[in-house]
């Protein structure tokens, strides 16, 4: 098991403990994989072990694959994984058909084909290789003003590998500037097929044997930003999620240094500057210097998915301005109590989860009702019981 959760949580929580007089404390309970993902525990390309320990908030998975053993913590990212080994799958599948065997052969080509017509004509193949393309001074100025941010390389940019990268995982449902590797190398091969050998994205998806049930069921990056996601570029979307957040009153260093941390994938970070601009709740920066202190992957999705819950969550509860409880940016509601809303697997009364909840508990006001702490994961009885003697009230979302 790897400790990139622990470092995660210690970022947000474990740096605040303090002693507490919490007595007794329990072991995380161990969940079967199917049980929690169901028929997905197992796939094609694919197993995860049945027994999934925890360390008293996330789950801890061991996915196993034919590129190798990944840990994996936390449900979120786990099916992330999930979606991005179908979506592998079929990539795999594409790339053995003869039409894109044969965009390959003409791939091949094209590096030296374009070398010698822009010897012959420099500024004719200039041209030709940015027609159709609108928004080309705004990529200009965009990556000039994102260096750190830019997550494109000149060259496959020019040739159009980028541009074909995003179309196809966002036609697949997966993030196109995924981290996990396997994908990553996969989608580039595809998509310099595509640009180079001049296969659209649409007739290379067309080439899947069987046809049918191209599409991988979708994450909430592929859904609710595809078109972005497809027509810009990864520093277009640092300039996009910066102006954003200076409309929230987020400080430009502050800014800058969150669109920069490369834990984030740029989808991440469109999601969750479009989460906090739906929110529209004050103070703001306090949630993005948190976040900006993600060292693990871990980290950034259990972020990103926080900001869409709260703003998803918003009217049902009320939510208001961000406010520092304790170190720990939570939230105001419209009837003045404290709500902590957390994407949590399952909370155990362990002795650290036990000392994160006192401190922040020590540091909530009380005068306006009991805080309310909402979680996607239940807790156990016994953690149940122990947040309530704190002087909590407890919610379970799904």
């Amino acid at each position: 098991m790897t400790c990139s959760w622990r470092k995660a949580v210690s970022a947000i929580f474990y740096s605040l403990a303090i002693p507490h007089a919490a007595l007794a404390f329990e072991a995380p309970p161990t969940a079967q994989a199917e049980a929690v993902l169901g028929a997905e525990a197992t796939g094609p390309n694919y197993r995860i072990d049945p027994d999934v320990r925890s360390d008293g908030l996330l789950r801890l998975f061991v996915l196993r694959t034919r590129y190798g053993a990944f840990d994996v913590d936390g449900e979120d990212l786990m099916r992330e994984r999930i979606r991005e080994l179908q979506a592998l799958r079929k990539l795999q599948a594409m790339s053995e058909s003869d039409v894109f065997l044969k965009a390959a052969g003409a791939a091949a080509q094209a590096p030296l084909a374009f070398g010698q017509d822009l010897i012959k004509d420099p500024k004719a193949t200039l041209e030709k290789s940015m027609s159709g393309v609108g928004n080309m001074f705004g990529r200009v100025g965009a990556a000039i003003n994102n260096r750190q941010a830019n997550r494109d390389n000149v060259a496959t940019s020019l040739l159009g590998i980028d541009a074909a990268r995003r179309a196809l995982g966002v036609e697949l449902g997966v993030d196109p500037f995924t981290d996990f590797a396997p994908l990553a190398s996969k989608l580039n091969d595809v998509a310099t097929a595509s640009a180079l050998g001049g296969l659209s994205i649409r007739a290379a998806l067309a080439a899947i044997p069987g046809g049918a049930g191209v599409a991988v069921s979708s994450s909430s990056t592929a859904e609710t930003i595809r078109a972005t996601l497809v027509e810009k570029t990864s520093a277009q979307i640092a300039e996009e999620v910066k102006a954003t957040l200076a409309r929230l009153k987020v400080a430009p260093g502050v800014a800058s240094s969150f669109v920069e941390n490369r834990r984030y994938t740029p989808a991440d970070l469109l999601i969750m500057a479009r989460s906090l601009a739906a929110l529209r709740a004050d103070n703001t920066q306090l949630f993005i210097a948190r976040a900006v202190n993600a060292e693990t992957r871990e980290e950034a999705v259990f972020q990103r998915h926080r900001a869409e819950l709260l703003a998803r969550y918003a009217k049902n509860y009320g939510i208001g301005a961000f406010v520092d409880i304790g170190g720990v940016p939570l939230n105001h509601l419209d009837d003045g109590r404290v709500i902590a809303l957390f994407p949590f697997d399952e909370v155990s009364w362990t002795e650290r989860v036990a000392g994160m909840f006192q401190y922040v508990a020590s540091a909530a006001p009380h005068e306006h009702g009991q805080p309310l702490l909402v979680t996607t994961g239940e807790l156990t009885p016994m953690a149940k019981d122990e947040v309530g003697r704190l002087g909590w009230t407890v919610e379970t979302i799904r």
